[in-house]
């Protein structure tokens, strides 16, 4: 049996790494996932957390020795934080870090270097 190109089996079990933005998984969003039969579409909530696994039941390979029987369908929640950010992305993350209290960097690099500068 040739390997899935997406999915990765351990026994009756599979496992899927499902890419997401910082935005999806703070807002919640709708997905379509592989799966042995096909595409499938899922809701992902708001507030998903980075390694959150979505366990989908009955979804895996047929047991052998069980017939009816199957594994699970693990996917595994992988938030991509952005390298670059355009000036308005910046900003926007800047407003939420001040609006949630956290304490950031802001301003880019130059921007930094001139305070210290003085």
């Amino acid at each position: 049996m040739t390997p899935h190109a997406q999915l990765r089996r351990d026994g009756t079990e599979l496992y899927y790494e499902m890419q997401m933005s910082i935005a999806q998984a703070a807002l919640g969003t709708r997905t379509r996932i592989p799966t042995i039969e096909g595409e499938e579409e899922i809701e992902v909530r708001p507030g998903t957390q980075p390694g959150t696994e979505i366990r989908l039941r009955g979804r895996g390979v047929p047991h052998l020795r069980r017939p009816g029987s199957r594994g699970d369908l693990h996917v595994m929640v992988r938030v991509n934080v952005p390298t670059k950010l355009s000036k308005r992305q910046r900003q926007l993350l800047e407003d939420l870090a001040a609006e949630s209290g956290e304490v950031v960097l802001t301003g880019g690099i130059f921007d930094r270097m001139k305070d210290a500068i003085g």
